[in-house]
């Protein structure tokens, strides 16, 4: 693919820029409205989004009669009124029919146009066009030039990952990393995995500047078409057919009239992080035998005492806080299953949050898009944007295992083989025992056992009743996880792997900080240095589930009487 042509020259930008500066110290004000400029708290004016948000769709195949999904979902955008819509070519086939969800909820049907690949091994240039079917006028988003982009100025994406058991857009924002690649690519940081090919890349402005087409296995190396390249074959790109060779005929384009102010907004230096004391606090403790490593966040009460939160289900026997050249141990208070919260007490005190009017706030619709700072240790910071509010995050089923083998003998599930140092061998099940109950649970026949078994996750204390020749007995057993081969696709290339509980959660916000499994527990604040939430997980490649502040002060106050 040839790099897109039409570019200012290097000195001619230069110029332009400098003589759009110098009217900006009269005009500004006007030309860029107040509720649109970068702010500290906010890179990405709330009014772009909206625009984004809007035409930012998901995709997924369907018979033309029967309307059944007969295809994974994947991400587009339209950019223009009559529903001319963008997105990748490993993800359509042309003339056939696709359901289109928008972020409100609505729905309607798009056909595939053109589909440009001219290296098939390496699926490349990866450009495909599609048209929503009906009457118009579509919500659409502003196509912006590639060719106005450079290094390191602000992107960020608007697209639907596979793994989210949402039609919501998730929102993630980056840099970009290189213009243009070897292949014909531009590259970012704004992190992406399945589900997320064809959804745009936006520039400062909020104009599509790039399609979502492929990642690499380290994080935050991520692979966009230019949108250039759909400027350039747009004539081709409209009639349903597969094109195997680059069109000889090319459109004409004319030059970015922004290119100046883009270049503007790349200049601006990067936010600088808020001061604060405040710091996770690192947490060790044991469970099966194993050594479990998590932090944690101390908060002072109103009534002057102080409590710990964590992640419960990382969070063994024996707690300790190493702190400075000490350990300190540690009390549990409770643990709240729902939230997988734990509550902890010590007779020291560390730097806490202090609990206000401010910081009980929910989280309201208007914080979409702000930026988010994860205090780790006093050195160390992971930022991010909030991504997607607040709301239910369901259950997505993570197995858990006896490490054993039953069989249903004489109307009772019956251990049959045991895997040594599994989890029925550590709770000091044998073969023959016959499991009558699980915390409370009768599954005494395989079909209420199996029934049971989806009521529990992995890592799950479970209270076992069981019979071993006449006598009835008792033990504890802490599931272990299937060992299920994971998909080697790069997007499940996560350092530290998945959280183990990642899912079933009353309330989260997501966010795209790439916090670790093993750094749950750790406060999140906002440019001002306000408590914004609590990180509880590592869901996906893109993808950290939060606890937002208002549940976190519900449940401190709900627990003040205990101490």
């Amino acid at each position: 693919m040839t790099r897109s042509a039409r570019q200012f020259p290097e000195n001619s930008m230069l110029r332009y820029f400098m003589i759009w500066k110098i009217l900006c110290l009269t005009t500004f004000s006007t030309y860029c409205p107040a509720q649109e400029r970068h702010t500290a708290d906010r890179e990405i004016p709330r009014p772009i989004i909206e625009r984004a948000l809007a035409a930012s769709i998901k995709l997924f195949g369907i018979y033309s009669v029967s309307r059944q999904q007969n295809s994974a979902p994947f991400s587009g955008v339209i950019v223009r009124s009559d529903g001319f819509i963008l997105t990748v070519a490993h993800a359509t086939k042309p003339g056939n029919y696709y359901q289109v969800i928008f972020s409100d909820g609505s729905q309607g049907i798009a056909k595939a146009l053109g589909r440009l690949v001219v290296d098939q091994q390496h699926n490349l240039p990866d450009i495909a066009m599609m048209k929503m079917q009906g009457e118009g006028p579509w919500p659409f988003a502003e196509m912006g030039w590639s060719s106005s982009i450079i290094e390191n100025q602000r992107c960020f994406g608007l697209s639907y990952p596979e793994t989210l058991p949402f039609n919501i857009p998730f929102l993630r924002a980056g840099r970009i990393l290189k213009k243009m690649d070897e292949y014909g690519f531009i590259q970012s940081s704004s992190i992406m995995e399945p589900g997320d090919s064809g959804g745009p890349l936006f520039d400062a402005l909020g104009r599509v500047i790039g399609l979502h087409s492929r990642i690499d296995a380290p994080e935050g190396t991520n692979f966009e078409v230019p949108v250039n390249s759909y400027r350039r074959y747009w004539r081709s790109l409209t009639q349903p057919a597969a094109i195997h060779s680059y069109p000889a005929a090319n459109d004409s384009m004319d030059s970015d009239p922004l290119a100046v102010k883009l270049m503007a907004l790349g200049l601006e230096k990067t936010v600088k992080p808020p001061k604060t004391k405040f710091q996770s606090i690192s947490i060790s403790s044991t469970l099966g035998g194993d050594s479990l490593h998590i932090l944690g966040t101390a908060f002072n009460l109103t009534n002057n005492k102080q409590v710990i939160l964590s992640k419960s289900s990382q969070v063994g026997e024996a707690p300790i806080i190493k702190f400075g050249d000490k350990a300190y141990a540690l009390k549990i208070l409770l643990r709240d299953d729902k939230n997988d919260l734990i509550a902890l007490v010590s007779d020291h005190k560390f730097p806490a949050f202090t609990i206000t009017k401010t910081t009980a706030q929910d989280i309201p619709d208007s914080l979409l898009g702000i930026k988010l700072w994860s205090l780790l240790s006093a050195s160390q910071r992971k930022t991010g944007v909030l991504g997607m509010l607040p709301q239910r995050f369901p259950r997505i089923s993570i197995p858990g295992t006896f490490d054993a083998q039953m069989q249903e003998i004489q109307g009772l599930p019956t251990l049959t083989q045991v895997d040594s140092m599994g989890a029925a061998d550590r709770a000091g099940l044998h073969p023959g025992d016959g499991i009558i109950a699980l915390s409370g649970h009768d599954v005494a026949s395989a079909a209420k056992i199996n029934a049971a078994m989806q009521q529990f996750y992995a890592g799950d204390t479970l209270e076992v009743r069981f019979r071993r020749g006449v006598n009835e007995l008792q033990t504890k057993l802490i599931l272990s996880k299937w060992n299920l081969r994971e998909n080697p696709h790069p997007a499940n290339n996560i350092p530290q792997g998945k959280s183990l509980r990642r899912d079933n959660f009353p309330r989260v916000f997501i966010h795209d900080s790439r916090i670790h499994s093993d750094e749950c527990g750790s406060p999140i604040i906002d440019s001002s240095g306000n408590f914004i939430g609590f990180n509880i997980a590592r869901f996906s490649h893109t993808a950290c589930l939060a606890i937002p502040r208002d549940t976190i002060i519900a449940f401190l106050s709900s627990i003040q009487h205990m101490l």
